[in-house]
């Protein structure tokens, strides 16, 4: 089974992509993936719906931001979710999702562009013992360092690891991934877990990076 953990669909607000165009790009593809939109959970239900009619294995996720006395961390990624969480103080999400049981991935935990800029992701070894994985590799990381940097951040600790496309487009669908061997999600998720996955994938073009600005400007909408 191959699958791409971290994706977002038109709820995320800046990306484009319908459940059925999705679900669709994912099943030409012959993979899995979650769906990870920005502190929001809408696309749950038609997603599940869809990807119950494609057979497409579906991931219920959310990207999330997280916060430490009010300064923005970074984002973490909440994999096999029961509930939306809201953003917030870090370890007040950490709990959250312990709760319900998800699977916790530091998303681009090296990317310096991306808020909060310059830095990455704060309190990476602060937290580590208390998520599940790393995210080893990102599609749409500007630069393959950043995914360099994460992969030998998590060899070096012995974590577990996460991969993805990031996806805000469609065609994005299926770029990164992890490719693991089995069958089901159950399966799936425990051996993520376990560190018994094969990261896949290629980084996004540069170009697909500014139809994002596009989006963000209203000049390009879901059709």
């Amino acid at each position: 089974m191959k699958l791409d953990l971290h994706v977002h669909s038109v709820y995320s607000g800046h990306a484009l992509g319908s459940g059925k165009q999705i679900i669709k790009a994912a099943s030409d593809k012959g993979i899995g993936f979650a769906i990870t939109d920005h502190d929001c959970c809408k696309a749950w239900k038609s997603f599940s719906a869809e990807a119950k009619k494609q057979s497409v294995p579906l991931v219920l996720g959310e990207e999330i931001k997280v916060f430490r006395c009010g300064d923005l961390v970074g984002e973490l990624i909440g994999l096999f979710m029961n509930e939306p969480v809201q953003p917030g103080e870090i370890y007040e999400v950490i709990d959250c999702l312990r709760k319900q049981d998800a699977l916790i991935s530091i998303a681009h935990p090296f990317d310096i562009l991306r808020a909060p800029l310059l830095t990455g992701f704060r309190l990476k070894k602060e937290i580590l013992g208390l998520v599940d994985a790393v995210e080893v590799f990102n599609g749409r990381s500007w630069l393959s360092r950043f995914n360099k940097q994460a992969q030998e951040f998590a060899g070096k600790n012995s974590k577990p690891f996460t991969a993805g496309s990031d996806a805000h487009f469609p065609s994005e669908v299926g770029n990164a991934g992890l490719e693991l061997d089995c069958s089901s999600l159950e399966k799936a998720r425990k051996l993520i877990k376990n560190g018994n996955a094969k990261v896949f994938g290629k980084r996004t073009p540069i170009t697909t990076h500014f139809k994002v600005q596009l989006v963000k400007a209203g000049l390009l909408k879901q059709e």
